[in-house]
């Protein structure tokens, strides 16, 4: 299996807490940037992908011809698998009908809407530009034009965020036709806006056992309401886990195109440069690129795979990798089992709910 990545880096307004690599504005070189991704596909040209993801930024910017444009690209370069999952990321506020019937018709069959809160004055405090209500329409718009796989986006532990409003943020996630859920936590990252209004006592954090405790409420929520935790911070209706995702976690291979794009491809690690103008003249890679060793693929097959629920097979590492997972994971896996962080179920061994949570720390100790 292997997934394909497109990183579109522009946006309307750069949130306060996003440390991507991403620009507002910069109408002028979207023409010339999508020019140069199709540059870059034709060094890959023929290769079959069974999944895609077209992220950002905000990839709906673009106006609905150069969305088209864009997907015609892809298929025109790659061999796209019969029943290949589509994704593309959008944000309320950039996506309209018109665009969203494009990209329907186009073979877009699945969606991921950053909406981050239901409420608006965690909307303000991250610095989106959208408003509960327009997020809450764009859902209903996205499935009313036919799609019908979409995600959303919810943070926790934002500014001013409690335990009830988590809570409502969830009801009204409910009460739409979504399939997929990704709840992540809020991090401060250096040089964003949001960490220095933090370091200035603008607004103050929760504690780890609030934290806790309100992530445990959403846990109960997802499940009572049918939504299936598969990975540390996402969860899906029965059918609807992201693939794309899985590859990644499965240590599967993926061509990321695109400014700052990464990829695992043949064996290899390797990145694009971050550099706009470089990108603009076809000078994708930034020269950093490693061959993969056996005992880096191991490392990383356990990294991986131990961040999802169903956790890592038995069988699986002993076909990549020729030995047995006790041979050389042995000691970790018993003092994690011993421990009640670890358990073995039907040919996989996962990390526990009490794992999950500390999950950062185990996986460290098995990096070879």
């Amino acid at each position: 299996m292997t997934g394909l990545y497109i990183h579109i880096p522009f946006c309307v307004r750069k949130c306060k807490y996003c440390d991507f690599v991403s620009f507002p504005g910069m109408e002028e070189v979207f023409d010339k940037y999508l020019l140069a991704i199709v540059s870059e596909m034709k060094r890959y040209k023929g290769i079959k992908a069974d999944t895609v993801f077209v992220g950002g930024g905000t990839p709906t910017v673009l106006d609905s011809g150069q969305l088209e444009r864009l997907v015609g690209d892809i298929k025109n370069n790659f061999k796209l698998s019969s029943e290949c999952e589509f994704s593309i990321e959008a944000n309320p506020g950039t996506l309209n009908r018109e665009k969203a019937e494009v990209l329907k018709n186009c073979g877009v069959n699945r969606i991921s809407v950053g909406v981050q809160s239901f409420a608006d004055n965690e909307l303000f405090a991250l610095g989106r530009i959208h408003s509960a209500k327009e997020a809450y329409d764009t859902v209903n718009m996205i499935y009313d034009t036919g799609i019908k796989n979409i995600n959303i986006d919810l943070m926790t532990s934002v500014p001013h965020q409690t335990k009830e409003s988590l809570l409502k943020n969830l009801e009204t996630a409910f009460s739409l036709p979504v399939t997929h859920i990704s709840a992540y936590s809020l991090m401060l990252e250096e040089g964003t806006p949001l960490l220095g209004e933090y370091q200035s006592g603008e607004f103050s954090l929760i504690d780890d056992d609030t934290d806790r405790k309100m992530f445990d409420a959403l846990k109960t929520k997802m499940s009572e309401n049918g939504f299936l935790r598969y990975e540390i911070s996402n969860f899906a209706k029965a059918g609807y886990q992201s693939r794309h995702n899985i590859n990644y976690w499965d240590a599967g291979e993926y061509i990321g195109l695109g400014l700052a794009a990464h990829s695992y491809f043949n064996g290899e690690r390797f990145s694009n440069t971050e550099d706009m103008d470089s990108y603009l003249t076809l000078d994708f890679e930034s020269g950093d690129r490693k061959k993969l060793s056996k005992n880096d693929m191991m490392s990383e097959f356990m990294m991986l795979g131990l961040r999802m629920t169903r956790g890592v097979s038995v069988s699986e590492f002993k076909r990549r990798f020729g030995t047995d997972i006790e041979n050389i994971y042995g000691k970790e896996i018993k003092k994690f089992t011993e421990l009640g962080l670890m358990e073995y179920a039907d040919g996989y061994y996962r990390l526990s709910d009490r794992g999950l949570d500390i999950s950062n720390q185990i996986m460290c100790e098995f990096l070879i």
